[in-house]
């Protein structure tokens, strides 16, 4: 299967943040992106890499209690 790809405003809108957050997290290391070929290209996120950093990221009531 191909893999799927999101727009740095997909992942914004997701994640409830501004697009520069996710800039940020991109230039952390904390989400991979690539950008296509060209002084314009554009950077996209892929979906396993979202779902990785929602893994990542995500407290369960249990962790928050401690």
């Amino acid at each position: 299967m191909e893999e799927q790809f999101l727009t740095v405003d997909e992942v914004a809108t997701r994640l409830r943040v501004s697009r520069w957050s996710v800039g940020r997290y991109i230039k952390s290391g904390a989400l991979k992106a690539i950008k296509a070929d060209g002084p314009n290209g554009a950077v996209r996120i892929p979906l396993s890499s979202y779902a990785a950093f929602l893994d990542d990221h995500t407290v369960t009531a249990e962790e928050r209690t401690r």
